[in-house]
């Protein structure tokens, strides 16, 4: 009994609220059973007889009182679930390295931008000059490798990732020179064929997060972060070819191998947040969205090389522009926790790159005075501005990790 007393005897009959107790010593009575902690029956096989009796209302007092204790229980089981997300928080500790291989498309705009300058450049200087196609692209190889550690809500990551992709681009145009009786002459040249050259996009970020939201396996982060980005490209294998004017036999036919090459480098810091979602003790998804405020530079030169007559000459442009750039980075994961410490892993990572123009400069090359180039440059600079674009960079990995729980040997 819940008052304390130990009571033996026969259980008679029972309802929903009392039961009809014999006891040793020959008494019947009805107990409520709201007063009885527990029954423990001797000879359990034996069953009770049944016995139909009029179904009683129930008291509201005695019905009140089980309400009141679930609803007294219903606070201190919210209380220890919290406690006990608490503990797992507070007892986490752990290091972990992935890596993974995979496909991956770039665009940069740092070398559209500059071959449309070149372009505006070849209308204003009155010298010749060239046309460019739209780039054709190919994807290629992707790499990435990221290390983790998570100590109680805290989680600092340290990454990086190395995207590529095959470029083409064709181009036409004139070359202005004197023939050999000193006339000046316009001349058509085009490229016969441009095989494919690699444009790469490195990334290396630090970032911090801190779990402010945790409950049935799904987990918040926000994020801060530092992110310094490299792209860069080079072709030097295309060659321009401009046929002389049979009609003309002064003329003199030309062969130029053209290069060019650009670099761009951008850092600054971003913000964001992780989402992180576990299911069956073995499977786990980590989203990333992220946004980064960089600043940088990029250098674009182009380099001409003509043949004749068992001589060479050469012309060089360089362009070299201060961007302000707004990044947004999305990533996804995968995880399958084959082990305790070897996990395999799936995803993806998409970045959109917005430039702006802080600083135009540069060696245009222009002919004329040095006012007409001061000039020209000043107009280049005003009709490039709107020629600033995105740079885009997708790839998908598969890859491994291995992790280590430090928690689980403090705990042994």
């Amino acid at each position: 009994m819940k008052d304390g007393r130990i009571l033996k005897g026969e259980v008679l009959h029972q309802s929903p609220f009392k039961i009809r107790f014999k006891s040793a010593e020959g008494k019947e009575e009805e107990i409520l059973k709201s007063s009885i902690r527990r029954i423990t029956f001797k000879n359990p096989d034996i069953k009770e007889p049944i016995k139909q009796e009029k179904i009683e209302k129930a008291d509201p007092v005695i019905e009140a009182k089980p309400k009141e204790e679930e609803s007294q229980k219903k606070p201190e089981e919210e209380i220890l679930k919290k406690a006990k997300v608490t503990s797992i928080l507070s007892d986490r500790n752990s290091f972990e390295i992935l890596g993974g291989i995979g496909r991956s498309s770039y665009e940069s705009q740092v070398p559209n931008f500059h071959r449309n300058v070149e372009q505006y450049g070849s209308i204003l200087g009155g010298n010749g000059g060239f046309f460019y196609n739209s780039p054709d692209r190919k994807n290629s190889d992707a790499k990435t490798i990221n290390l983790r550690y998570t100590w109680k809500r805290f989680v600092g990551e340290l990454g990086g990732s190395h995207l590529n992709s095959l470029e083409s681009v064709n181009n036409f145009g004139s070359i202005v020179y004197p023939d050999l009786s000193g006339t000046t002459i316009s001349q058509g040249a085009f490229t016969p064929g441009v095989p494919y050259h690699t444009i790469s996009y490195k990334q290396i970020n630090a970032q911090i997060s801190y779990a402010v939201f945790s409950k049935s396996g799904l987990e918040v982060r926000p994020i801060l972060g530092y992110h310094k980005i490299w792209q860069k490209g080079k072709d030097d294998s295309t060659y321009e070819i401009s046929p002389k004017d049979p009609t003309n036999t002064n003329a003199i036919d030309w062969t130029i191998k053209y290069g060019v090459s650009f670099s761009d480098y951008l850092s600054g810091p971003s913000v964001g947040a992780a989402l992180e979602y576990k299911w069956k003790e073995k499977w786990e998804t980590r989203w990333e969205f992220q946004k980064q405020f960089l600043h940088g530079n990029s250098i674009y030169t182009r380099d001409q090389i003509a043949y004749l007559l068992g001589s060479f000459f050469e012309e060089r442009a360089a362009l070299n522009n201060q961007w302000k750039v707004n990044s947004q980075t999305i990533s996804g994961k995968l995880i399958y926790h084959w082990r305790d410490s070897v996990f395999f892993w799936t995803g993806f990572q998409y970045s959109k790159l917005t430039y702006k123009m802080e600083h135009f400069g540069g060696d245009l090359d222009l002919n004329g005075s040095p006012l007409d180039a001061y000039i020209n440059t000043v107009l280049i600079q005003s009709l490039t501005q709107g020629l600033a674009g995105n740079s885009t960079a997708k790839a998908i990995f598969l890859g491994a990790g291995y992790s280590l729980d430090f928690s689980k040997k403090e705990v042994q």
